[in-house]
C-alpha cells in the first residue's frame, strides 16, 4: 500500500508538469464531508467530517478540463454491544471504521469560458477506490479491504479571487461489489481552495 501511495503522488507530480502549459491547470485541495448511503450507511450510518481530496485539472479548452484527484474518507461509529458466539457472549465498546481512498481520472465542463467569473461546472470521475472495513471490540479484530471499480458524478461552483480559486461541490462516490464487500455508497460535499 505505501508502494502504491508513493507512485500515485509520484505520478500527481509528474503528469501535470507535462502535460499542461502555463496557465492551463489548476490545483486544489478540499475538505470533505461525507454522509454514507445504501451499504455504507448499513455499517456506519454516522456523517464524517475526516476526509481531504487533492485535485489537479488542465484545461484545455476555456470551458473543459480533465484531471485526476485522489481523497481518502474516514468513517467511524461507536456503541455498546453485545455479541454471541457459539456459547460466549462478549460485551463491551464496539468499535467500526472505514477507510475508503479514491483515485479518479475526471472530466469537467464548465457553464461559462470566464475564468474570473463565478461558475457552475459538472462532470464525472472514474477510477478505482481502495476501501478497508474494520471492526473492534477488545482484543478482537475483524478487517476485509479491497480494491473497487469506482464512479463518481459531481456538481460544484467555482468562486474564484485573483489568483485563487474556492470551490463548492457535491459528489456521489459509487465503488462497486468487489471481493465479500458489496457496493460502497458515500455523498461528498467538498469545500476547497485552489491555485488557478
Amino acid at each position: 500500500m505505501k508502494r502504491m501511495i508513493f507512485l500515485l503522488g509520484l505520478l500527481l507530480i509528474l503528469v501535470p508538469c507535462g502535460t499542461a502549459t502555463a496557465g492551463n491547470s489548476s490545483y486544489g485541495l478540499a475538505w470533505s464531508i461525507s454522509l454514507p448511503v445504501g451499504d455504507t450507511n448499513d455499517y456506519i450510518s454516522q456523517i464524517s467530517f475526516r476526509g481531504a481530496t487533492f485535485e489537479w485539472r488542465n484545461h484545455y479548452q476555456r470551458d473543459a478540463c480533465y484531471g485526476v484527484n485522489v481523497g481518502w474518507n474516514v468513517f467511524n461509529r461507536s456503541e455498546e454491544t453485545t455479541l454471541n458466539f457459539d456459547n460466549v457472549a462478549v460485551t463491551g465498546k464496539h468499535w467500526r471504521y472505514i477507510n475508503a481512498v479514491p483515485i479518479y481520472a475526471s472530466w469537467f465542463k464548465y457553464m461559462s469560458t470566464d475564468k474570473r467569473s463565478s461558475r457552475f461546472f459538472a462532470g464525472g470521475n472514474v477510477g478505482a477506490a481502495w476501501i478497508e472495513r474494520r471492526a473492534e471490540l477488545g482484543l478482537l479484530r475483524l478487517d476485509d479491504s479491497n480494491w473497487h471499480l469506482a464512479i463518481a458524478p459531481e456538481v460544484g461552483w467555482n468562486l474564484p479571487w485573483d489568483s485563487f480559486l474556492g470551490y463548492v461541490a457535491v459528489r456521489y462516490n459509487y465503488a462497486f461489489k468487489a471481493g465479500e464487500q458489496e457496493a460502497q455508497q458515500w455523498l461528498e460535499l467538498k469545500i476547497g481552495f485552489g491555485l488557478d
